[in-house]
């Protein structure tokens, strides 16, 4: 694909990103406000709660203070970004992960970090004065405050939490809703339920950090003492002080809530900002200008190293495909100039049926990596190799009971070649006994196979798991799930709307497409029943498959003899078709 189109595609979402930075810059003063709100909270002076919150809010302090904070947000914006627009790459080993995505990683962690640290030490500014300040008065000298230590490790955390338990092990992904809804819904209901949810969800993380406060804040406040050379208060030396102190342990609640539930919206900004349509076109307009961001359907489904461009082009094909009287689908089967011919279609055929070609390609040579399957093609093979070695073994001796009678064959061979395949054949069939150098240097790698498997760590990182590169496939198999349905719909539709039978020609190619994916999918889940359990991209995938082909042989069920490459095809289609 060309770089101008790769380019357009990510200025487009580069615009996006910015709009989801700005949203979650304006989050933080929302945020705020509701914090302030219940940390001030009066029930006697209802009037004097709000005008004094909002006035919090709305002065100079809080305006300068935020600075930080904000630099922070829109760092970790950058760096979601990046995550979005990342190209996925298979890595067959652990040892390969962290060397691609490894300093991606950690620079997120960073970023996690700070903004949960700069939130903590934002909103303590607003607490009551025993928890306000790193260093307060005791005893007539300056000692560290246990309080500030407890709710600056409780930001800390809460960033490290929301890190583990979303972006450690996954990708960060965008969700397509099925109901289309207009922005200001969504982002409305998103912020409803975000609120509702984060108090409960932050339950957990908070008991724990007290757990680990308990066993290792002494330690903590010990070197931090050391570093800024003041003494530690005798607060928070033991559980039951911890427990015991429900307005500490409300105030590190309410913090933990306010992070998770921030980190929570700025992820679903981007998402739901990334995953409205591009402004994509079947065939660019000769007269518009080169200025104009146009990207056609065909070179969206191109941009293989931007996994959400390939998201929305087959998302914008499969709804513009399903969607009743359709001027998308009407563009596509017309006529293009010069010469009459379907440019339009040819080029979207082509592309989709070589994408999942590829993707079925790529899925057979890693279901050949399953031990499963090696099993069983291990077994098939020494089957074989028996049968034949005992045929072989009978012709020999038939030939010579021949030579021994003096019987001659029916039909004579040449006879250098006849003695050159039967040398070859007799000399293949003959087991090759290795000698005592060959065993000993056999016997000594195998032994040293086994010492270094039994090094811990070395399996883990340097091996490939057993069906990785399956899960990698089926786990980005969301553009195959909508190609293969929209090309199904475009088929179903070209019998009332194709006026010129430009889908016709093509129909034996994609019904093989199609057909072959459905027998890979079928293959391996009966080769491997866990994929139908626990993976639900493999049942979206298989299911749309099966419908896709469904359809479409449906409806062209009388002409399958002409549009089937072989008969074998053409029996497990129509038995297809029956079994429903």
């Amino acid at each position: 694909m060309s770089n101008a189109t790769i380019t357009t595609c990510k200025l487009l979402l580069f615009g996006r990103c910015v709009r989801a930075v700005l949203l979650s810059v304006g989050v933080q003063f929302l945020l705020l406000t509701v914090f302030l709100l219940l940390v001030n909270f009066q029930l006697l002076h209802p009037l004097d709660w709000i005008m004094g919150s909002l006035r919090l809010v709305c002065s100079f302090y809080t305006w300068f203070a935020c600075i930080p904070l904000l630099g922070a947000v829109v760092f970790y914006g950058m760096t979601l970004s990046h995550q979005h627009l990342a190209e996925r790459r298979y890595c067959p080993t652990r040892y390969r992960w962290l060397l691609q995505n490894g300093p991606r990683k950690l620079l997120f962690l960073f970023a996690h970090l700070v903004v949960g640290y700069l939130t903590a030490w934002l909103y303590t500014g607003y607490l009551h004065t025993d928890y306000r300040h790193f260093v307060h008065k005791c005893y007539g000298q300056d000692c560290l405050n246990s309080y500030h230590i407890f709710l600056l490790g409780m930001g800390l955390s809460a960033g490290c939490y929301y890190f583990a338990t979303e972006y450690m092990h996954e990708e960060a992904s965008i969700d397509f809703d099925f109901a289309e809804q207009s922005r200001p819904e969504k982002l409305r209901e998103l912020l409803y339920g975000t609120l509702l949810k984060a108090p409960i969800s932050s339950v957990m993380p908070t008991l724990c950090y007290t757990f680990i406060f308990w066993l290792f804040g002494a330690f903590l406040k010990y070197r931090l003492s050391v570093l800024v050379n003041v003494d530690t208060d005798d607060r928070l030396l033991g559980i039951l002080d911890v427990i015991s102190n429900g307005r500490l342990l409300f105030y590190g609640w309410l913090l933990s809530a306010q992070i998770v539930s921030n980190m929570h919206l700025m992820r679903c900004f981007y998402a739901t900002l990334l995953s409205e349509k591009l402004p994509m076109v079947v065939a660019r307009n000769r007269v518009s200008l080169g200025s104009e961001q146009e990207v056609t359907v065909v070179a969206g489904l191109g941009v293989l190293n931007v996994y959400v461009v390939q998201c929305l082009a087959a998302n914008f094909l499969y709804e513009e495909a399903q969607r009743k009287n359709s001027a998308v689908r009407t563009e596509i089967f017309q006529l293009t100039e010069p010469g009459n011919r379907p440019a339009n279609w040819r080029a979207l055929c082509d592309q989709c049926v070589s994408i999942v070609g590829n993707f079925t390609e790529e899925l057979s040579d890693s279901m050949r990596q399953i031990s499963l399957m090696k099993g069983n093609e291990q077994n098939f093979a020494s089957i074989h190799s028996d049968s034949s070695a005992a045929l072989l073994a009978e012709k020999l001796l038939l030939r010579q009971y021949n030579h021994m009678h003096g019987i001659r064959p029916v039909v004579s061979l040449p006879r250098d070649v006849s003695n050159q395949e039967w040398d070859t054949k007799a000399m293949d069939s003959i087991r090759h006994v290795p000698n005592w150098c060959e065993r000993t240097s056999m016997k000594l790698e195998k032994l040293l196979q086994q010492l270094l498997r039994r090094i811990p760590g070395i399996v883990y990182f340097f091996s490939e798991p057993e069906g990785a590169k399956t899960e990698f496939l089926l786990e980005n198999a969301l553009p195959i799930i909508w190609l293969t349905q929209a090309l199904a719909h475009i088929c179903v539709a070209s019998i009332n709307e194709d006026s010129y039978g430009v889908v016709q020609d093509d129909l034996p190619g994609i019904i093989k497409a199609l057909h072959r994916l459905k027998c890979e999918l079928d293959r391996l889940s009966n080769g491997m029943p866990n994929f139908r359990t626990t993976s639900n991209s493999f049942n979206h995938l298989r299911y749309a498959v099966r419908r896709s082909l469904y359809n479409i042989c449906t409806s062209f069920y009388k002409y399958l003899g002409e549009l089937s490459s072989s008969g074998e095809e053409l029996r497990q289609l129509q038995a297809f078709v029956y079994q429903g």
